[in-house]
């Protein structure tokens, strides 16, 4: 729904918003509202905290794979599993599910991809490459932990939220084969980031549903405030 109510609020504002109107202006947008269509749909049907896709996996009664494993990119080298049963199961191989790979294909053929926002529940972290490994981090890590500042900055004026900021391996986990990982180093996209949201009270991964408004105000404004940081950045090359 955060996503929906991002792309809710770039078209209802572009008229009365300048910060939404420059950042339409700039860029064209891409939003897609959910990656995993069969585990969403088993999400609301059966198990509410289901996190793969639905993939019947050879072998064993263990179903799904994690779509944000199975990317091209240092795949199953740490922070992932070759256990079918597992929740953060990486596939039999990268890009042996069609989900995520249809998304890497859109975003290697779609051309000058300026910036990727991979959205998770939760936790309040706002997180860039690498996920793969702690002992290193991408060459523009600076200016990418300068972004999410400004990002995180925005989104606290609106209802006093905290983000913590860095990279995937070193803020929460390591996790290769994620996202964020292939965009930024094969789709050769500067700023890829995945943001994990705001924690529901019962169960963290839940948002109570009066909460889904606050949490688009927070997120919006923090999407324009990137959009003209990489605008900037581009006029500045």
């Amino acid at each position: 729904m955060t996503v929906a109510f991002v792309a809710y609020s770039l078209l209802c504002n572009y008229s009365t918003n300048p910060e939404v109107t420059a950042a339409m202006d700039n860029f064209e947008w891409f939003i897609i509202p959910l990656v995993n269509p069969d585990g969403y749909n088993y999400t609301w049907t059966t198990d509410r905290l289901w996190r793969k896709n639905r993939r019947i996996n050879s072998g064993t009664s263990c179903v799904g794979v994690d779509n944000n494993r199975n990317w091209a990119y240092r795949w199953l080298s740490g922070g992932s599993s070759t256990n079918p049963c597992s929740e953060t199961y990486a596939g039999v191989s990268a890009f042996s599910e069609p989900e995520e790979t249809h998304l890497a294909n859109f975003i290697a053929f779609t051309p000058n991809v300026q910036g990727y926002i991979d959205f998770h529940a939760a936790g309040y972290l706002f997180l860039c490459p690498w996920g793969y490994t702690a002992q290193a981090v991408p060459p523009n890590y600076n200016d990418q932990l300068a972004m999410s500042e400004e990002f995180v900055t925005a989104v606290r004026r609106v209802h006093g939220k905290t983000y913590v900021i860095g990279s995937t391996a070193i803020v929460l986990y390591v996790a290769s084969g994620c996202s964020t990982d292939w965009v930024y180093a094969v789709g050769n996209v500067d700023y890829s980031l995945t943001i994990e949201l705001r924690e529901g009270t019962s169960n963290i991964f839940i948002l109570p549903p009066e909460q889904i408004i606050p949490q688009g105000q927070e997120v919006i404004a923090g999407v324009v405030v990137m959009a003209a940081y990489i605008n900037s950045a581009n006029n500045a090359k």
